[in-house]
């Protein structure tokens, strides 16, 4: 056994230390091997099979072909990935639960699914939608072999890059590694392949790279996005340092310790592929967050976040993704790498609370912009998000989405608006009506209508205010990024109370006056967007 060992790694060395004259041929002489580089033998897990399974394609463009071995590779690399889940499933308090695969008829082989591309490589590059469009008219053509929503898009390298310290690499940026929806797209190549797992070698560690990658792509197709581990957890060398699959797994999986934090186990909890049942899943729902508070409590030197939701279905975790903006990354959907989650369970049937300490949250300067996205789950996969913003000021949180009790909105109506859309949605008398749901919306369908946008509001009698409660459209899409809000007694004659500037968040936003003001109207004039079109659109106003 330890000559076998000495045999592997010193097969594997050979082909990381290649001449750049070689060609990439011989990188498939690399063979799997039942044994572990350490000696121990590897016990092949079986496979767990659902009702509903996660289908795992492989894909060639007409001018490529697959690489050697793939189908014992790519089955090992499977049930690997299958077993990993569900050994971190269960350390995350679930039970040994993980995604099914289907069985390649009566073999103890993973099925994948071979799919012969109708065009060369240059044509897909990394276009996403070239792949799953042709995909998608394969299964309309085979329904039988895609029994989920959930799908695993295997490409073959593009090339080679022979001058590289990790040994000849897979070109990279040459075609889609990323999760699409509950699809993704990884890269199949010689490094896929169980006979590296536990094997060094100079450079990021090829495992790690290729086969941590595609687990942390899977990850993706399974409803879950980026998260980071606490700080408490990121201590390097030691016992507690865990880095989660959805963070840097293609750097460190079989390197440094990788888990499922409780924000990820709670979502795959609730992904189609983990259950073997009839239910239905994503269907759809309708859940808001109706109040929320949040302080930070001193003596615990914790974000203390509760509040109350609503819902057509069944929520069965809250989550909530603090994710900084660090050196203006951007906010939004790929910039939660460094998100540090905590998850909590439902309060009776409407009700959550969480206690979240601040030495868990890596960044803390001042100014800094932070996105609460709190993300209900639901036990048919659903996931609703509402997002708040904060930051920090003398490394303490301030915290001002809070709900306010508003003004009742009996007895208001429109008094202007420069231009809205006429059908169901769009209309300005949207943003008086106390749905989020609806919106105002800019003209665009014709004649276009461009910046500023205004909106005015009459209260139907004089009213004393402190300030406006403002919510973007859900998700912020068309975003207004500056506003001037101007107040009346006429409806004529308006007073500026001064330029604000909105942010990202798809909650209520409050926007105190300096001091109570009375008065009967109130205008809106919007200046721009934060999408940079001639697009605005506003889903509730109020005044508290």
């Amino acid at each position: 056994m330890k000559t076998n060992r000495l045999m592997l790694l010193a097969l594997l060395l050979g082909f990381f230390t290649l001449p750049s004259c070689k060609n990439t041929a011989e990188l498939s002489k690399i063979t799997p091997e039942n044994k572990k580089p350490n000696g121990t033998a590897d016990v092949t897990p079986s496979i767990v099979t659902h009702s509903r399974n996660l289908a795992v394609v492989y894909f060639i463009p007409s001018d490529l072909d697959t690489v050697a071995n793939w189908k014992t590779r790519l089955s090992d690399v499977m049930l690997y990935a299958q077993n990993w889940y569900g050994n971190a499933m269960q350390a995350a308090g679930y039970g040994n639960k993980t995604f099914g695969l289907t069985p390649d008829g009566s073999s103890q082989k993973v099925q994948i699914i071979l799919i012969r591309g109708n065009s060369p490589k240059a044509t897909y590059g990394q276009s996403s939608g070239a792949y799953t469009t042709e995909v998608d008219a394969y299964f309309s053509a085979h329904p039988g072999l895609k029994t989920s929503n959930h799908v695993l898009i295997l490409l073959p390298a593009f090339g080679y890059d022979n001058n590289t310290t990790e040994g000849p690499q897979p070109l990279e940026g040459v075609q889609p590694f990323n999760g699409y929806g509950r699809y993704c797209l990884a890269m199949d190549n010689v490094y896929m392949n169980m006979a590296l797992k536990g094997v060094m070698n100079p450079g990021r560690n090829n495992f790690a790279k290729w086969i941590g990658g595609m687990m942390h792509e899977i990850g993706h197709a399974f409803n879950a996005p980026h998260d980071k581990q606490m700080v408490s957890q990121n201590i390097w060398p030691g016992a507690n340092f865990k880095e989660p699959i959805m963070a840097l797994s293609n750097f460190y999986l079989e390197v440094r310790p990788c888990f499922i934090t409780d924000a990820e186990a709670a979502i795959f909890n609730t992904c189609e592929v983990f259950n073997n049942d009839s239910k239905t899943y994503y269907g759809s729902v309708t859940a808001t967050v109706n109040k929320i508070y949040a302080n930070y409590d001193a003596a615990q030197s914790a974000i203390v976040v509760s509040g109350k939701y609503s819902s057509t279905g069944t929520v069965s975790k809250i989550l909530y993704y603090n994710d900084p903006n660090v050196n203006n990354e951007g906010t939004g959907t790929n910039k939660d790498y460094n998100a540090i989650t905590w998850a909590s369970s439902p309060i009776g049937t409407d009700s959550f609370k969480v206690v979240m300490p601040i030495n868990e949250l890596q960044y803390k300067t001042d100014g800094i912009p932070y996105e609460l996205k709190i993300k209900l789950v639901h036990d048919n996969g659903v996931i609703a998000e509402t997002i708040y913003s904060y930051t920090f000021n003398g490394g303490l949180p301030v915290l001002n989405f809070s709900t306010r009790n508003e003004l009742s909105k009996t007895g208001w109506t429109i008094a202007g608006f420069s231009s809205q859309e006429s059908a169901s949605e769009g209309l300005a008398t949207s943003t008086i009506d106390g749905s989020a749901a609806t919106f105002w919306h800019s003209r665009w369908s014709s004649n276009a209508a461009v910046y500023p946008h205004y909106i005015t509001v009459d209260l139907g009698s004089v009213k004393t205010a402190q300030g406006l409660s403002y919510t973007h459209r859900s998700g912020a899409y068309r975003a207004v990024k500056d506003f001037e809000i101007l107040i009346s007694n006429d409806g004529t004659n308006f007073t500026s109370l001064g330029n604000k500037v909105t942010a990202m968040s798809s909650g209520p936003q409050y926007f105190d006056f300096s001091t109570p003001q009375t008065f009967r109207y109130f205008k809106i004039l919007c200046k721009s967007s934060w999408d940079g079109t001639q697009n605005a659109a506003i889903a509730e106003l109020g005044l508290y």
